[in-house]
């Protein structure tokens, strides 16, 4: 089954039209979408009815599966499958609330961090929950000289110990275990792909500091860098429909949630997430 794909943005994202329904496709058309992937970083596809099962298969196809925690937000019996939800069944919650909102990459906050996810929309309120993501080579490519040289061959102390709090306001405190599970973790700022060879801008919510520069310097650049990324130009915003998914990198992407009225709309989204590889730093 031949696909085409449809733009998205100037710079990055395509939704991609001819695929099967459920993505049981032939080995062609897996490639062509795969290669798509890696081209445009973020694909959309529309009009999905997919089983958890297709959706893990899918994924699979990718390479190794990332299992999220917590476990129980998962679906039943599918470790696979990461619940993000605002529904309940009895007063229990069936997937984590308010996720994702605020700038980031899946898994920066660890040695190995996720290399992409793939977010199918099961039910969509009327109005708010849209996704945003932001094109991290264009972000690195138009970063001012003398701040692309400063930030060359330095990494980022991202910290989950300093920031679960800030970002997780709803979550209980890291204990003692998880603390040590998850120590602070040092990336490359300028990140290259390990199959585009391309480099990206690599900072997210989760990033405090750099390596090298005094810390309060080193926070101010952060900032400087975060505050870049999330420049209009560089974002495609995406309002969900049901039976939508979007495949993005997280080498090569940032991503933010937006919320929406959950007194008055339920949301129900199936994540799937793949494992990655220690991050390269850009030659």
């Amino acid at each position: 089954m031949a696909v085409t794909l449809r733009p998205l943005h100037p710079s990055f994202g395509a939704e991609v039209q001819g695929a099967p329904g459920n993505l049981v496709c032939d080995d062609a058309t897996f490639r062509a979408i795969e290669d798509a992937w890696y081209a445009k970083s973020i694909l959309l596809f529309r009009n999905l009815d997919m089983t958890p099962e297709q959706h893990v298969a899918f994924t699979r196809k990718l390479g190794p599966l990332h299992y999220m925690t917590p476990a129980h937000y998962c679906l039943p019996g599918m470790p696979e499958v990461f619940v993000i939800s605002n529904a309940e069944d009895g007063g229990k919650q069936l997937g984590m609330r308010r996720v994702g909102l605020g700038w980031h990459t899946d898994g920066e906050d660890k040695a190995v961090p996720n290399a992409g996810s793939f977010l199918y929309a099961r039910t969509v309120p009327a109005e708010g929950g849209d996704t945003m993501w932001s094109d991290m080579y264009t972000a690195w490519e138009t970063l001012p000289a003398e701040i692309k040289a400063k930030v060359a061959g330095r990494r980022a102390r991202f910290s989950r110990i300093a920031l679960h709090a800030v970002h997780y306001p709803g979550e209980p405190p890291l204990t003692e275990e998880q603390k040590q599970a998850r120590p602070d973790v040092w990336h490359p700022i300028g990140r290259r792909h390990p199959r585009s060879g391309r480099t990206a801008l690599y900072i997210g919510r989760w990033a405090i500091d750099i390596e090298g520069l005094p810390e309060a310097e080193g926070q101010e650049l952060v900032r400087f860098l975060q505050q870049w990324a999330e420049k209009p130009e560089f974002i495609y915003r995406h309002r969900w429909q049901k039976g939508d998914a979007i495949l993005w990198d997280n080498r090569c992407t940032l991503h933010c949630a937006t919320g929406y009225d959950e007194s008055k709309y339920v949301r129900m989204m199936h994540r799937t997430t793949l494992e990655g590889e220690a991050p390269l730093m850009a030659a």
